[in-house]
């Protein structure tokens, strides 16, 4: 193993689907209404409301064809290169559609997930396949994974989504940045949609 792991960061920003374009807009207009209103009276069903169409606009966002496209394209170059990738995300559903997503693509294959359903036990189980077994060359993970578990294997790492702090984002590019890591050189995308809400949080989330 290696005491000092050269990164290379590198942002990717992809353009929203035109056909999605409409809905998005109507959608921000609604949270911008919303967000008015709110400033004025700030209950707890108000703040729920903003909160959902945030979720919604991001839900578009990881369905987007192109971003969803260019993680294909960056897993295969992973898969190509004999190397290994994890995905985070901020939820399961997210992952969860990823992993629908990745599983389909016939060009991709070995590809895990661990959620918070599974016990600290099952989870290094998975970790223990992903990190032994070549074959296995994604590992779809979120925040809310323990922190602790031991991805030396991997040397890449890809964020579809954003983290609402600057220490969470460091919490997650420390995966494999570690100085237990087996490698020299690793790599963090950053994939996000232009001038959407991943956009935003990306910059919020990178500022300390």
């Amino acid at each position: 193993m290696t005491d000092i792991v050269n990164i290379t960061e590198k942002q990717i920003v992809v353009s929203l689907e035109p056909e999605y374009e409409t809905e998005y807009l109507q959608l921000l207009n609604n949270y911008f209404t919303a967000s008015e209103r709110n400033s004025r009276a700030s209950s707890i069903h108000e703040k729920k409301q903003l909160m959902a169409i945030k979720e919604q606009m991001a839900l578009m966002c990881d369905q987007n064809p192109q971003k969803m496209n260019m993680l294909r394209s960056i897993i295969r170059d992973v898969s190509d290169r004999r190397e290994k990738a994890i995905v985070i995300s901020k939820s399961n559903a997210v992952t969860a559609l990823l992993l629908d997503e990745l599983s389909a693509d016939e060009d991709i294959k070995g590809v895990l997930i661990i959620t918070t359903q599974l016990s600290i036990h099952e989870a290094n189980e998975m970790i223990d396949r992903f990190n032994k077994i070549p074959e296995f060359t994604v590992l779809l993970i979120t925040d809310s994974v323990y922190t602790g578990l031991d991805v030396t294997a991997a040397n890449h790492l890809v964020h579809y989504d954003y983290p609402a702090r600057y220490s969470d984002i460091l919490q997650r590019n420390n995966r494999i940045s570690r100085q237990t890591s087996y490698h020299k050189e690793a790599t963090i995308y950053y994939l996000l949609t232009s001038g959407k809400i991943d956009e935003f949080e990306y910059r919020e989330c990178r500022n300390p």
